[in-house]
């Protein structure tokens, strides 16, 4: 009897173990598009925003308009962060940034006051997802893309830098 049931108990583990291995594959894949579809909606919405700004300064006027803010996220080397919360917190800096500086969208290049974006951002302190975490503004560079390079420091590892 015991021969009778050790190949269905085989082919039964067998099986459920190449369930489990394939529920592990999926669920990776679903957290990588869940992540791209966050970033596709959030560029959705602020490619929208920029439009509507565009066509309600639309002038015969030629001159530079601020049209795009574009953020570019770096870690603290001292944290391990997986890549989920890597680009979890990277959206989440992205959206609160694209806030921010939502005020110097449409204006003239010539006529923002470019010492107060880095203010705006520096120092800034957000909470996700039960983490305090600091940005650090590293550059911003204003043309008719405003692009902003930030340092994330997480407030628990946070160190004096004397700056």
């Amino acid at each position: 009897m015991r021969r009778l049931l050790f190949w269905p108990a085989v082919f039964i583990l067998g099986a459920l173990t190449g369930m489990a291995l394939t529920s592990v594959l999926i669920g990776n894949r679903i957290d990588t598009l869940y992540l791209e579809n966050k970033f596709l909606q959030d560029n959705l919405l602020a490619a929208d925003k920029q439009i509507k700004k565009l066509q309600e300064l639309n002038s015969p006027v030629k001159r530079r308009v601020i049209s795009n803010i574009t953020t570019h996220v770096e870690f603290d080397q001292e944290i391990d962060y997986t890549n989920f919360e890597k680009d979890s917190i990277e959206l989440h800096v992205e959206k609160n940034v694209r806030a921010w500086l939502d005020i110097v969208l449409g204006q003239g290049v010539d006529d923002v006051n470019y010492l107060l974006i880095p203010k705006i951002i520096d120092n800034r302190e957000i909470e996700f997802e039960n983490r305090k975490i600091r940005l650090k503004v590293n550059l911003v560079v204003i043309s008719e893309k405003v692009n902003v390079y930030i340092k994330v420091i997480p407030m628990n590892y946070m160190k004096y830098s004397g700056n």
